[in-house]
Protein backbone atom coordinates (compact mmCIF):
# COMPACT_ATOMS: atom_id res chain seq x y z
CA UNK A 1 0.00 0.00 0.00
CA UNK A 2 1.20 3.45 -0.76
CA UNK A 3 -0.03 7.01 -0.48
CA UNK A 4 0.87 9.89 -2.76
CA UNK A 5 -0.13 13.51 -2.27
CA UNK A 6 -0.86 16.06 -4.98
CA UNK A 7 -1.34 19.67 -3.87
CA UNK A 8 -3.07 22.21 -6.10
CA UNK A 9 -2.93 25.66 -4.50
CA UNK A 10 -4.78 27.22 -7.44
CA UNK A 11 -7.82 25.01 -6.77
CA UNK A 12 -7.11 24.93 -3.00
CA UNK A 13 -7.19 21.11 -3.16
CA UNK A 14 -5.10 18.35 -1.61
CA UNK A 15 -5.48 14.92 -3.21
CA UNK A 16 -4.39 11.77 -1.38
CA UNK A 17 -4.14 8.81 -3.74
CA UNK A 18 -4.19 5.36 -2.11
CA UNK A 19 -2.99 2.15 -3.76
CA UNK A 20 -3.55 -1.42 -2.52
CA UNK A 21 -5.21 -2.30 0.79
CA UNK A 22 -6.38 0.51 3.05
CA UNK A 23 -5.94 -0.98 6.52
CA UNK A 24 -4.26 -0.47 9.90
CA UNK A 25 -0.79 -0.88 8.38
CA UNK A 26 -1.27 2.60 6.86
CA UNK A 27 -2.23 4.34 10.11
CA UNK A 28 0.91 6.47 10.53
CA UNK A 29 1.46 7.16 6.83
CA UNK A 30 -2.17 8.22 6.27
CA UNK A 31 -2.23 10.48 9.33
CA UNK A 32 1.09 12.09 8.37
CA UNK A 33 -0.21 12.72 4.84
CA UNK A 34 -2.82 15.23 6.02
CA UNK A 35 -1.45 16.46 9.38
CA UNK A 36 1.87 17.65 8.02
CA UNK A 37 0.49 19.74 5.16
CA UNK A 38 1.78 23.30 5.36
CA UNK A 39 -1.67 24.83 4.99
CA UNK A 40 -5.36 24.03 5.33
CA UNK A 41 -7.16 23.31 2.07
CA UNK A 42 -10.82 23.96 1.37
CA UNK A 43 -11.14 20.66 -0.51
CA UNK A 44 -9.54 17.29 0.14
CA UNK A 45 -9.86 14.35 -2.24
CA UNK A 46 -9.18 10.77 -1.22
CA UNK A 47 -8.69 8.88 -4.47
CA UNK A 48 -9.51 5.20 -3.90
CA UNK A 49 -9.53 4.12 -7.53
CA UNK A 50 -6.63 1.72 -6.86
CA UNK A 51 -7.82 0.48 -3.42
CA UNK A 52 -8.69 -3.21 -3.39
CA UNK A 53 -9.64 -3.62 0.28
CA UNK A 54 -10.70 -1.49 3.23
CA UNK A 55 -11.15 -2.54 6.86
CA UNK A 56 -12.66 -1.00 10.01
CA UNK A 57 -9.33 0.65 10.89
CA UNK A 58 -9.50 2.54 7.59
CA UNK A 59 -12.98 3.77 8.50
CA UNK A 60 -11.58 5.05 11.78
CA UNK A 61 -8.71 6.76 9.96
CA UNK A 62 -11.17 8.53 7.66
CA UNK A 63 -13.18 9.74 10.66
CA UNK A 64 -9.98 10.96 12.34
CA UNK A 65 -9.17 12.94 9.20
CA UNK A 66 -12.69 14.41 9.15
CA UNK A 67 -12.24 15.52 12.77
CA UNK A 68 -8.79 16.98 12.09
CA UNK A 69 -9.46 19.16 9.05
CA UNK A 70 -11.58 22.31 9.25
CA UNK A 71 -15.27 21.55 9.34
CA UNK A 72 -15.73 24.02 6.48
CA UNK A 73 -13.38 21.97 4.31
CA UNK A 74 -14.96 19.28 2.15
CA UNK A 75 -13.59 15.76 1.88
CA UNK A 76 -14.45 13.84 -1.27
CA UNK A 77 -13.94 10.09 -1.52
CA UNK A 78 -13.75 9.18 -5.17
CA UNK A 79 -13.10 6.16 -7.34
CA UNK A 80 -14.03 3.51 -4.78
CA UNK A 81 -15.21 0.19 -6.19
CA UNK A 82 -18.81 -0.93 -5.55
CA UNK A 83 -17.84 -3.12 -2.56
CA UNK A 84 -16.06 -0.25 -0.79
CA UNK A 85 -18.81 2.23 -1.68
CA UNK A 86 -21.33 -0.15 -0.14
CA UNK A 87 -19.32 -0.32 3.10
CA UNK A 88 -19.10 3.48 3.19
CA UNK A 89 -22.83 3.88 2.61
CA UNK A 90 -23.82 1.26 5.20
CA UNK A 91 -21.52 3.04 7.67
CA UNK A 92 -23.31 6.32 6.80
CA UNK A 93 -20.11 8.01 5.68
CA UNK A 94 -22.16 9.84 3.07
CA UNK A 95 -23.27 12.13 5.92
CA UNK A 96 -19.70 13.32 6.58
CA UNK A 97 -18.00 12.85 3.20
CA UNK A 98 -18.84 13.50 -0.44
CA UNK A 99 -18.74 9.99 -1.94
CA UNK A 100 -18.32 9.86 -5.72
Amino acid sequence: MSISIDLNDTKDTATLTLVGSFDFSLFNEFRTAYTELTKTYSHYVIDMQMVEYLDSAALGMLLSMRNFVDQESSIEIKGANDFIKNILMISRFDKRFDIQ
